[in-house]
């Protein structure tokens, strides 16, 4: 059940002691399904976002994210061209956390055109952030990754969503031999925010002549790691030319940091995402979820075989025909099908023994 505005307001009062509160909204730029939310403003003037976890998942995320935001102090925040958030308060548990309101607009997909200011905007944020030192993270003892754990991960996700059974054996063969290529994985790991997304950038107002990144949100995921994680949401960018424009910005920016098969890694990120996707719906024994995600799977799988979805190794692995994939695909539905047909005939079994 939705916590209510006056509650949230209640909870930041709490939280930071002498706040005075004069106006309450909900606020559902902070209402992301895993928080409650509002925006508040006090008697001084000054905005604030109060945010209250739903369950103990996203209350364990809150608490990693201020812990990132103190680690962010203002020297640091200074070599980042776009605010970011500052901790106000904190009730335990966590049962809420306030902080200061950033202003600004979600990021739109679609609003970032090829050769545009924003798409500029957004590799040079990106950028700023890969550029931070590696000890503001070492100094807060936060994750830190080498290339080769970084392929390790790559292969123990490729193997946990092979073992569902619900992965076309085409794409599997496909991710394990870009992480078998070594030409992919010689980068330098940097600092990465691990969880960025269009959602969690804030742009100015589309009327801006000098449209830019204002603000980045869901800092939870710091770490050193891979940079190309940061990158895989932006090749979705749906204008041609747009992705391209970011990459290039942000190479431009990194010169040498920036490793040659950055793109292909983001890429393999990206086709990743729907594996996390598929297992997050096995794990919770969400049905809608993992058909959700076998569907992309099957659509990814298409584009692949007519040559469309991009190259991950140097040298493109054989294919299936279409005719053979939408056998196999076949196949497996059915093999599904009997799956879950198996339980009700062997209850039926067990009724008619019974008579």
């Amino acid at each position: 059940m939705s916590r209510h505005r006056f509650t949230l307001a209640a909870l930041a009062t709490l939280a930071v002691p002498g706040l005075d509160v004069a106006v309450t909204r909900t606020f559902t730029g902070g209402g992301d399904g895993q928080h409650d939310a509002a925006l508040l403003t006090a008697t001084g003037g000054e905005h604030l976002v109060v945010r209250a976890p739903a369950d103990a998942q996203a209350a364990a995320r809150l608490t990693a994210e201020v812990e990132v935001l103190e680690a962010l102090t203002p020297g640091v925040r200074a070599r980042l061209p776009f605010a970011v958030p500052t901790t106000r308060g904190v009730l335990p548990a966590p049962q809420a956390v306030v902080s200061s309101y950033l202003p600004g607009v979600r990021l739109q997909p679609g609003a970032v055109g090829a050769d545009s200011a924003l798409a500029g905007s957004i590799g040079r944020a990106i950028a700023a952030i890969h550029e931070l030192p590696t000890a503001v993270v070492a100094e807060a003892e936060l994750p830190s990754a080498t290339a080769a754990e970084c392929v390790r991960g790559v292969e123990e996700l490729i193997d946990r969503v092979d073992s569902t059974g619900e992965a076309p054996l085409e794409l599997v063969n496909r991710w394990s031999a870009a992480a078998a290529d070594p030409t992919l994985w010689g980068f330098q790991p940097c600092v990465v925010h691990g969880g960025l997304a269009a959602e969690t950038l804030l742009v100015s107002p589309k009327d801006d002549p000098e449209p830019r990144v204002t603000g980045v949100l869901g800092w939870a995921g710091l770490q050193v790691g891979d940079p190309a994680r940061d990158l895989a949401w932006v090749l979705g960018l749906p204008v041609p030319g747009a992705a391209g424009t970011v990459l290039d910005t942000y190479t431009a920016v990194r010169g040498r940091n920036a490793d040659s098969a950055l793109a292909r890694r983001a890429l393999l990120y990206a086709e990743l995402e729907i594996a996390r996707w598929l297992l997050h719906g096995v794990d919770r024994g969400d049905a809608t979820v993992a058909d959700d995600a076998v569907q992309m799977l099957e659509a990814l799988l298409t584009a692949v075989l007519e040559g469309t979805a991009g190259t991950l190794v140097g040298e493109r692995l054989p294919t299936l025909t279409v005719t053979e994939v939408e056998r196999m695909l076949d196949a497996r539905r059915q093999r599904a099908a009997s799956a879950s047909r198996a339980p009700l005939a062997a209850q039926a079994s067990r009724s008619s023994s019974t008579e």
